[in-house]
C-alpha cells in the first residue's frame, strides 16, 4: 500500500506540474492573442487611415481636375479675346491707312517762316510736270515728328480730292527722277525731297524694318502702293507683299 500511495503521489505531482505548465502556456497564448488582437486593431486603423487618405487624394485630384478645366476654359477665353483684339487692331490699322488714301507725305523740305505750302506744292507739281489746281488740294500742313529730338524739317501732308490725283502726283514725281531744294529755289545746301504715300506710324515702322531686311538680303526694290509695302529682289523676281511683321520672313 505504501508503494501504491507513493506511486499515486508521484503521478499526482506530475499531473499537477503538467497542469501548471499548461496553465502557464494558456496564459502565454492568451497574452499572445491579446497582442495579436491589438496588432490587428492597429492594422485595421491604419487601413482605415489609408482609405481616408486615398479618398482625400481622390477628392483633391478631382478638385484639381475641375480647377484645371476652369483654368483651361479661362485661357481659351483669353486667347480668343486676344485674337479678337488683334483682329480689331488690324481693322483699325486698315481704316487709319484707308483714311490716308488721298494723302502724300513730303519729307526733307526746308521750313521757312511765313511759308506758303500750297504755293510750294504747285511749284513741285510744275517741276515734275503734273498739273494741279487749288481746288485739287483739300488740305496741306506740316506735322510734328513722332520723336521730338528729330532735327529734320517737319513733314508736309497734302490731302488731294481723290486717290487718283494722289497716285498720279506720286507717279509723276518718280518718273521725273526726284526733286531737290534747288529746283524749288530754296536757299542753303541742296537737299533731296522725298514724296511718298502717307503711312500710319505702324506702317512706317514696318516699312523701315522691311527696308533693313531687304538690304541684308540684297533686294533691289522696296516701295509702297495703296498702303501696302512691296518688295522685289530683282527686275524679274516676283513681288512680295508685306502687311505685318510676320510677313517679313518672306524677304529671303
Amino acid at each position: 500500500m505504501e508503494a501504491v500511495t507513493t506511486t499515486i503521489s508521484q503521478q499526482l505531482s506530475i499531473i499537477t506540474s503538467s497542469l501548471d505548465n499548461l496553465n502557464t502556456n494558456m496564459q502565454k497564448i492568451t497574452a499572445d492573442n491579446l497582442s495579436i488582437r491589438k496588432t490587428l486593431s492597429e492594422l485595421n486603423q491604419r487601413i482605415l487611415d489609408t482609405e481616408k487618405s486615398l479618398q482625400f487624394s481622390s477628392d483633391t485630384e478631382h478638385e484639381l481636375d475641375q480647377r484645371l478645366k476652369t483654368v483651361e476654359t479661362k485661357v481659351s477665353l483669353v486667347s480668343t479675346s486676344q485674337d479678337r483684339v488683334i483682329g480689331m487692331e488690324n481693322k483699325i490699322q486698315q481704316m487709319e491707312q484707308q483714311a490716308r488714301m488721298c494723302n502724300v507725305e513730303v519729307c526733307n523740305l526746308q521750313e521757312r517762316r511765313g511759308e506758303n505750302l500750297l504755293e510750294i506744292i504747285e511749284i513741285m507739281a510744275k517741276e515734275i510736270k503734273f498739273h494741279i489746281q487749288n481746288s485739287d488740294v483739300v488740305s496741306i500742313h506740316r506735322v510734328p515728328h513722332a520723336n521730338n529730338k528729330n532735327s529734320k524739317p517737319k513733314n508736309i501732308i497734302v490731302k488731294f480730292t481723290t486717290r487718283v490725283l494722289r497716285d498720279n502726283f506720286i507717279a509723276s514725281y518718280r518718273s521725273s527722277g526726284g526733286l531737290n531744294s534747288t529746283q524749288l529755289s530754296l536757299s542753303g545746301t541742296p537737299q533731296v525731297i522725298y514724296v511718298n504715300e502717307h503711312l500710319t506710324l505702324n506702317n512706317k515702322q514696318l516699312f523701315r524694318q522691311c527696308r533693313e531686311a531687304a538690304k541684308k538680303q540684297d533686294y533691289k526694290y522696296v516701295w509702297v502702293k495703296h498702303g501696302v509695302i512691296l518688295a522685289r529682289k530683282t527686275d524679274n523676281s516676283p513681288v512680295v507683299a508685306i502687311r505685318s511683321l510676320s510677313d517679313i520672313h518672306k524677304i529671303k
